[in-house]
């Protein structure tokens, strides 16, 4: 073992409860691994000791059997991380990313339900050796955000952030991004004010303004509209970035090939803790990118590249 709006919601929660139950004597749990499941009132997470024996075979097996105690709690003192009606199935597991296809209850969620689900689902999952990150889906279409992105595939990171704090406050930010100019040979830069929820990263939210676009017709789009952000993370300054193929695509525009990549390089840099991007597709690096740009070792900030504001 090893080790995301109708309204706003305010749910103080603390997602890693230090004071966790254990099964039975409401005393704080063992040293982990640990499954996640929701208090009585329906608020926060608590935990308890995953019972060393059901943490034997394939990774597969052990999210098997977490999900299996998720939907179970053997406890009346909590309630079950996955609402009643919701299933959820574990279909694929591979590079550190695992897959969960729901029924179609899942759309009929609450967004305080489906957020505390997701917390305890990707805690319990990501303690199994081979579980790195959780992908949601409905069937075999990812769960989006309220604005029509990709959630994503979500680590323990994208709900730890929130320890004590309000899980659906909102905030504003201005971002700096960087777009092609309308040649499509060198970038421009465009200011935007956005207001998040505060359990999104930073440079998640860059990645999903990049894939927005412009906010006008001054500039051209770098990202591909349908390219799907799969995961996010920064570690020791580096922040790794994985697409799906749908990154690769080009043609849409008439913007080259560099333009598109430090375009993003540019943007998520503008992060006071992002140093360097490492990009991805599906979880490979050994990916030759618009038949040009090798994209197997990270990328340093560019500004030479950038126009002169007028």
């Amino acid at each position: 073992m090893k080790k995301k709006h109708k309204s706003v919601l305010w749910i103080f929660i603390c997602i890693l409860l230090c004071t966790g139950c254990s099964a039975d004597s409401g005393k704080e749990a063992e040293k982990g691994p640990y499954v996640y499941y929701i208090n009585e009132k329906g608020t926060s997470l608590v935990r308890t000791a995953w019972d060393s024996s059901l943490t034997e075979g394939s990774a597969k097996e052990q999210a098997e059997e977490a999900m299996e105690l998720l939907s179970s709690p053997a406890s009346d003192i909590y309630k079950s991380a996955v609402p009643e009606g919701v299933e959820a199935a574990v279909e694929r597991i591979e590079k550190g990313y695992a897959d969960l296809s729901f029924n179609e209850a899942y759309r009929n969620m609450k967004k305080k339900d489906e957020v505390l689900m997701q917390a305890a689902i990707v805690q319990t999952l990501v303690q199994i050796e081979g579980i790195d990150r959780v992908g949601f889906f409905i069937g075999e279409e990812p769960v989006k955000n309220e604005d029509g992105t990709s959630a994503g595939y979500m680590t323990e990171d994208d709900f730890v952030q929130n320890i004590g704090s309000a899980l659906h406050s909102y905030q504003k930010a201005e971002l700096k991004l960087y777009f092609s100019n309308i040649e499509g040979n060198a970038l421009a830069e465009q200011t935007v004010n956005v207001r998040y929820n505060s359990n999104t990263s930073l440079e998640k939210l860059i990645v999903e303004q990049l894939l927005k676009g412009p906010k006008d017709d001054s500039c051209l789009q770098t990202l591909p509209p349908d390219a799907v952000l799969l995961g996010i993370s920064v570690k020791a300054g580096i922040c790794y970035v994985n697409f799906d193929e749908g990154f690769l695509v080009q043609g849409y525009n008439n913007a080259e090939p560099e333009t598109v990549i430090y375009s993003l390089v540019n943007s998520l840099t503008e992060s006071e803790s992002v140093r360097e991007v490492q990009i991805s597709i599906n979880g490979e690096s050994d990916v030759l990118f618009g038949n040009s740009i090798d994209l197997s070792k990270p990328f340093s900030r560019n500004m030479e590249i950038v126009e002169e504001t007028k």
